[in-house]
């Protein structure tokens, strides 16, 4: 076993050399499709975060008139805590409401002093309500949206969250139709590289095959160092994909938190996390293709 292992890898690694030029263009074409396939992939992940970490910070302030008494509030607060979709519901009082006003214009001199012209406090008490789930937002809409309410609340702020989530979710689905179709052509491309590869290999190596049949080899000993072969194209693939993809995230990387800064994303340590799960998966992948497009051209062009 282990003396046809070796006739294995030696033949191998005799068809990956006589053609070396092909063989790296090979390697080159086997990187760009599984560098395209993972950036597609990571620009997914950094969407579903973004749009993930959006969506913890989604909530609903319920903004009511100065008029409404508190005992009011508080009775609708119960009730939209009695709700399965609402997670929970913060009460935010009118001077609490106030003194949050004053601080997010502390630098605004001149409506300070407007306040302060004032006698009484102009603004109301805020109910801010966190669903359970993004999809439960409009229904909690559609309850603060009974006709009892109408003399109560004075405006709501659902919709611009829903507006960023909305555009996120369209640029995901945009990025994703994209990579799909640049990765569909690079793995035709891949496929076409390779079975040309081997089928030039099977050629070159003929009567070596003719040999080896006289002497009694047995067709799985002709075959495997040609899928010996494909073996070596996807493992360097992968090595030198993951050699450019490291230090390329550790540029883009940076970028990327500073634009979602305020959110839970972190590429470096979510790419540190599952690096093995990646390179898996690459690595099956770039086997899995190398192994198909040799496997065609073998049964096509080696006859045994």
């Amino acid at each position: 076993m282990l003396v046809f292992l070796l006739r294995t890898i030696k033949f191998a690694l005799q068809g990956f050399f006589r053609n070396f030029w092909l063989s790296i263009v090979t390697i080159i074409i086997l990187v760009l499709t599984i560098f395209s396939i993972s950036v597609v992939a990571g620009l997914n992940v950094v969407a579903s975060k973004a749009i993930a970490s959006v969506e913890d910070k989604v909530d609903v302030s319920v903004y009511f008139k100065s008029t409404v008494s508190e005992s009011e509030i508080l009775n609708a607060r119960y009730r939209l805590e009695s709700l399965s979709e609402v997670e929970s519901v913060n009460y935010i009082s009118r001077n609490e409401a106030l003194d949050n006003f004053k601080k997010q214009h502390a630098n605004d001199p001149l409506i300070l002093e407007s306040l302060e012209q004032l006698e009484t406090n102009p603004l109301g008490a805020t109910l801010v309500v966190k669903a359970k789930s993004i999809e439960y937002y409009p229904r909690i809409m559609t309850f603060l949206e009974d006709p009892a309410y109408d003399d109560l609340i004075q405006d709501k702020n659902y919709e611009d969250n829903k507006e960023v989530i909305d555009k996120l979710n369209d640029l995901s689905d945009r990025i994703q139709r994209i990579g799909i179709i640049i990765s569909v052509v690079f793995i035709i491309i891949a496929v076409l590289i390779i079975f040309n590869t081997i089928r030039i290999n099977i050629y070159t190596h003929r009567e070596e095959i003719g040999i080896m049949k006289l002497v009694g080899a047995s067709n799985w000993f002709v075959r495997a160092p040609f899928l010996v072969e494909s073996l070596f194209y996807a493992v360097l693939a992968v090595i030198i994909c993951m050699v450019i993809m490291y230090p390329l995230l550790g540029v883009v990387a940076p970028q990327v938190n500073n634009f979602f800064e305020g959110y839970n994303l972190d590429l470096v340590q979510y790419f540190n996390s599952y690096f093995w799960r990646i390179f898996g998966l690459q690595f099956a992948f770039a086997l899995v293709l190398s192994a198909f497009s040799s496997g065609i051209a073998i049964t096509r062009y080696l006859k045994v």
